[in-house]
């Protein structure tokens, strides 16, 4: 179970998290910690998390990223998931967490069939 994280940090305030791997029971403490460390320098704007390269996402990830959303927004920084592949976007419109994603799309639409 390997996951990696990248933090950048734009001179706006934007802390991106780039993730990258498995986001599981293993690994969902390093997201919680890595949120913590950025909001405990008070510098961040906003929080940006980065899906694009997750492979495997469980309920425990995210409730981590659910959990991160709910105590940055409390001390007035925007958490957001960005860059969500269809699946992704799926499970957090499933559980009721649409809100952290970026752009809302609906995850259920019928993609369209191309004519011939």
């Amino acid at each position: 179970m390997t996951l990696s994280i990248e933090t950048h940090t734009a001179p706006d305030g934007r802390v991106t998290l780039a993730l990258r791997g498995e986001v599981d029971y293993a690994t969902a403490p390093r997201i919680r910690e890595s949120i913590t460390e950025i909001l405990a320098t008070d510098k961040a704007k906003s929080i940006h998390v980065d899906v694009a390269g997750v492979t495997v996402l469980d309920s425990t990830g995210i409730g981590t990223l659910v959990v991160g959303y709910r105590i940055a927004r409390d001390v007035g920084v925007a958490v957001t998931v960005t860059n969500p592949s269809r699946f992704i976007t799926r499970l957090f419109t499933v559980v009721g967490a649409q809100e952290l994603l970026e752009e809302t799309t609906d995850a259920f639409a019928v993609a369209p069939t191309r004519a011939t």
